[in-house]
């Protein structure tokens, strides 16, 4: 979830056709929206050490071996030399039963930053276990001209490595999907806000085996892990509130954007218990707006146990009605051999099977266009997550949808510096 530039965006495309109230923006039973990700969770505003922005995890196209983890903070910065948060923990957590709750979790804490460089340690935490240091004494390459970067990558004990750094924001938008999916029509602003908006960002990069990441080691036999990111803040009392959280990425369009602080509290292991979180996802406003403004258009019944599968289960036969050319069983927990199905439960979480082969030719709309290692299997850098959800939001892949939508409406903005093929992926900086 969480995409603050995207919601701007948003708001403006929005703002351009003139007296469009929030309420409509929110859509039919969604309560008043605030047109924002986590922009409109208070505590994130004056924040943006803590303002999670994308997260990514696919395959390492130049170690087929290896998975690569990337979470990105302080979005939207263009001269600014910002650092991460010294009182703070960065975590990733990797499910691997489909519980809910990490079975492992890679944590960054900061030092104090001295002008682009910031010292850091890397832990590797599992239940029951004491905390393992992979990096004790690692470097930022914080500088906004990307200085230093070659020289800040640590080897990982077992193999891969890491890298805390600035880097070029790598999101990648569909303007005009986005508003189908808000409003029901394809609005734009007046300026390509996205463009303006996609600056510099505070990026962690792991590459890391895929047996470090599968249950018990055995990637043949447990290829499937849920993935989500997390920031915390010490606070007075010692204790580290959650601050921020990312999953998959659009879920925030199917909440409207009406859920950023309700959404950042949240462990995934809550997500099922929260009733507004479900029903945005079983029962979604998108394709009723969209079918309102589009003479024709059919909407998939509800409820969407396609979307479900999305977002809270993975996708596999037994899990709903999903279907590709490709691969029917793909991301589901309940396809690792040596988990206990009867403990697997619905979570918002970003799910990757890591034994879906690399193809040499990716297709940015993902599994809907048949590329199994596309988005929702995991996320890479060029998978155009939010046009592929309004297209899922019309029923694709289980169903026909209405791809033309799409073609009909599209207004990429694709990373304006390209990312690379190899470690560490993430372009430099912008030089503004």
């Amino acid at each position: 979830m969480k995409r603050s530039r995207l919601a701007l965006s948003a708001a403006a495309a929005t703002a351009t056709v003139g007296a469009m109230t929030w309420g409509v923006l929110a859509g039919p039973s969604t309560g008043t929206g605030t047109a924002a990700s986590h922009v409109d969770a208070p505590r994130l505003i004056l924040d943006p050490q803590m303002d999670g922005s994308d997260l990514y995890a696919f395959v390492c196209p130049d170690h087929p071996d290896m998975v690569c983890l990337v979470t990105n903070y302080s979005p939207i910065q263009q001269f600014s030399g910002r650092g991460f948060a010294t009182d703070a923990r960065y975590e990733i957590h990797v499910d691997q039963r489909g519980t809910g709750t990490p079975d492992l979790t890679y944590r960054w804490t900061f030092g104090k930053q001295s002008g682009a460089s910031q010292p850091y340690k890397l832990e590797e935490i599992r239940p029951g276990a004491a905390a393992k240091t992979l990096v004790a004494d690692g470097v930022t390459a914080l500088s906004p001209t990307g200085e230093g970067r070659a020289e800040a990558v640590a080897a990982l004990p077992g193999g891969g490595q890491t890298l805390a750094a600035k880097a070029a924001d790598s999101f990648f938008s569909n303007a005009k999907t986005v508003g189908l999916a808000l409003t029901g029509s394809p609005l734009v602003p007046p300026i390509d806000l996205i463009k303006v908006l996609n600056g510099n960002v505070n990026a962690m990069v792991l590459q890391v085996p895929k047996a470090a990441l599968a249950l018990n080691g055995d990637v043949t036999r447990n290829p499937v892990i849920g993935v989500w990111a997390t920031a915390a803040r010490r606070g007075l009392d010692g204790n580290y509130p959650q601050m921020s959280r990312m999953g998959n990425p659009a879920l925030d369009v199917v909440t409207m954007f009406t859920m950023g602080e309700t959404y950042n509290s949240l462990t995934p292991v809550e997500d099922r218990l929260n009733a507004r979180l479900t029903n945005f996802v079983l029962n979604p406003v998108g394709p009723r707006l969209i079918k309102a403004s589009n003479w024709g258009v059919k909407v998939p019944p509800t409820p969407r146990v396609d979307l479900w599968q999305v977002f809270f289960t993975g996708i596999a036969k037994s899990t709903g009605p999903i279907r590709g050319t490709v691969q029917d069983d793909l991301n589901a927990h309940i396809l690792n051999k040596d988990v206990d199905r009867l403990k697997v439960i619905p979570s918002d979480e970003l799910r990757l099977n890591m034994s879906v082969p690399l193809t040499p030719r990716p297709n940015r709309f993902g599994l809907v266009e048949d590329d199994a290692q596309g988005y929702p299997n995991g996320r890479r850098f060029g998978d155009d997550a939010h046009a592929t959800l309004v297209r899922m939001l019309m029923g694709e892949p289980a169903g026909p949808g209405s791809p033309s939508l799409i073609v009909a409406n599209e207004k990429v903005t694709a990373p304006t510096a390209p990312v690379s093929t190899t470690f560490p992926y993430l372009a430099a900086p912008h030089r503004f």
